[in-house]
């Protein structure tokens, strides 16, 4: 695999990524269905409210200047979008508002709709060609954790109420076997 081409290097550093939040998540998923649906969004909407750092890509110097306005842009303020969907959601979970289960619905799907127009944007551009800068780790590291939490938002959004939905993967540690509490081991 030749590294040296931006675009196999950007999928290899996004598949590892996903690999490690990936397994991140098969840890956390149990901790959080034992939370129940609304503690556990209020902590995975956490990961979203920080995605006003896509702003960076306006800002003057932080990537070339041959990526179109319009594709820096898009991303920047569907991002931004987002993040503020995910304040108001995060907002009426802490408030225990009526409307808070149709709020985080409509984070997540404008949050789905931006990650996909990103994507197509970005690769259609071929963004990853042109000089990043910090925006480099921010596609590589922060955009697999916004897709896998956003991930487990839905797998909440969609457990029906009163169900107990299996977590993603059992906790089958040793020392729980054994009787002993997995935290303290």
């Amino acid at each position: 695999m030749n590294l040296s081409d931006p675009l196999l290097l950007l999928l290899a550093q996004i598949a590892i990524s996903f690999l490690t939040f990936g397994l991140a998540a098969r840890r956390v998923a149990p901790w959080l269905a034992a939370l129940g649906q609304a503690r556990a969004l209020e902590l995975l909407l956490w990961v979203h409210a920080f995605r006003f750092i896509a702003l960076g890509l306006l800002a003057p110097g932080q990537t070339a200047r041959e990526i179109p306005l319009a594709v820096s842009s898009t991303i920047a303020l569907g991002d931004l979008a987002s993040a503020l969907l995910a304040l108001v959601a995060l907002l009426m979970l802490q408030l225990r508002a009526k409307a808070t289960l149709a709020s985080v619905w409509f984070f997540s799907i404008v949050s789905l709709l931006d990650i996909a127009t990103a994507l197509a944007l970005g690769l259609g551009n071929q963004v990853y060609r042109q000089p990043l800068g910090l925006s480099w780790y921010v596609l590589t590291i922060y955009v697999p954790l916004v897709c896998v939490s956003q991930i487990m938002i839905a797998r909440q959004l969609l457990q029906k109420r009163g169900e107990e939905r299996p977590p993603l993967a059992p906790l089958t540690h040793a020392a729980n076997r054994r009787g002993r509490n997995p935290e303290i081991c």
